[in-house]
C-alpha cells in the first residue's frame, strides 16, 4: 500500500486500499485515506451510472473546413439541439429550432460552414 492518499487532492496518509475500476469491475485498487475511502464508499453504493449502450451520435461543425466543434450525443434529437446551440453562440443564427429551417440557414451560409451529425455504435 503507497504511503499517502491516492487522491490527487490529498495529502492526508493512507489508511485502506478499496478496489476501483478501469475497465472492468475491482480491476484496480487505489490507496485512500480515511475520508477519501469513506466519499468513495458512498460513491460507489449510491452513485453508480449504468453504461451507455447503443447510439451515440457525434456532431461536427466545420469552418472553412477546419473542425470547429465537435460533441456527443446520446440521440439525434440532442446532437441538433447542440448545432442549434452552437449556431446562435458562434454564427449568431437567430431561426427556429426545427431541423428544416437549420438545414435552410445552412445551405445559404453553405460556402464556409458544413455540418455532419452521424450515429456511431458504442
Amino acid at each position: 500500500m503507497k504511503e499517502h492518499c491516492e487522491n490527487p487532492l490529498c495529502e492526508n496518509r493512507s489508511v485502506k486500499e478499496v478496489q476501483v475500476s478501469v475497465r472492468k469491475h475491482g480491476d484496480q485498487v487505489r490507496a485512500l485515506c480515511a475520508t477519501c475511502e469513506e466519499a468513495y464508499t458512498w460513491g460507489v453504493q449510491h452513485g453508480r451510472m449504468p453504461a451507455l449502450k447503443g447510439a451515440l451520435w457525434i456532431l461536427a461543425v466545420a469552418d472553412s473546413g477546419i473542425v470547429a466543434y465537435a460533441g456527443v450525443y446520446s440521440s439525434q434529437a440532442g446532437a441538433e439541439k447542440g448545432l442549434v446551440e452552437y449556431l446562435r453562440e458562434y454564427e449568431d443564427y437567430d431561426g427556429q429550432d426545427e431541423p428544416e429551417h437549420v438545414r435552410s440557414w445552412l445551405e445559404e451560409h453553405d460556402e464556409r460552414l458544413s455540418v455532419e451529425i452521424v450515429e456511431q455504435n458504442a
